[in-house]
């Protein structure tokens, strides 16, 4: 049997991590679009929704605007660096976004923090027996818990 309010709970996670992908698409198109501030926001967004083992946040973090290529010196050149690294970037994201689409939200950043048995057993139990595992945790034992969430 399948638990709705979970499966609620991924789609409306998969909704919003789209939407957060797609905000860092329209952030290409501000007019006082800077490449380095945007990366720093596109890789957070990033390793927020994919963990930080997940290589993408590398290809955002690679792009540069090089005004050293020979293209630039032709005068009939189309070049234009700007333009070419928001493209990267752009589907850099709609890559993250189809993968999204196609096979759901990625697994809880939880998983990779405390490991995955954990939490499949925390999600396979109800919400009473949940909430009575953490209660009888020791407060020292869930500050760590939550340090290594938050790291």
């Amino acid at each position: 049997m399948i638990n709705l309010t979970a499966t609620a709970s991924i789609e409306k996670m998969k909704s919003q991590y789209i939407k957060l992908l797609k905000k860092q698409i329209t952030k290409l198109e501000d007019e006082g679009f800077d490449l380095e501030a945007w990366k720093t926001s596109a890789i957070t967004v990033l390793q927020r929704i994919f963990g930080e083992s997940d290589l993408r946040y590398k290809q955002i973090e690679n792009l540069k605007i090089d005004y050293s290529s020979w293209a630039l010196r032709d005068s009939n050149s189309t070049y234009k660096p700007v333009e070419t690294a928001k493209l990267k970037g752009k589907e850099v994201l709609n890559t993250a976004i189809d993968e999204i689409e196609i096979f759901g939200a990625p697994e809880n950043h939880a998983m990779e923090v405390l490991g995955h048995d954990f939490v499949k057993k925390l999600q396979e139990m109800n919400e009473p027996d949940r909430k009575k595992h953490f209660n009888d945790m020791k407060k020292d034992k869930l500050v760590d818990l939550l340090m290594k969430l938050t790291s």
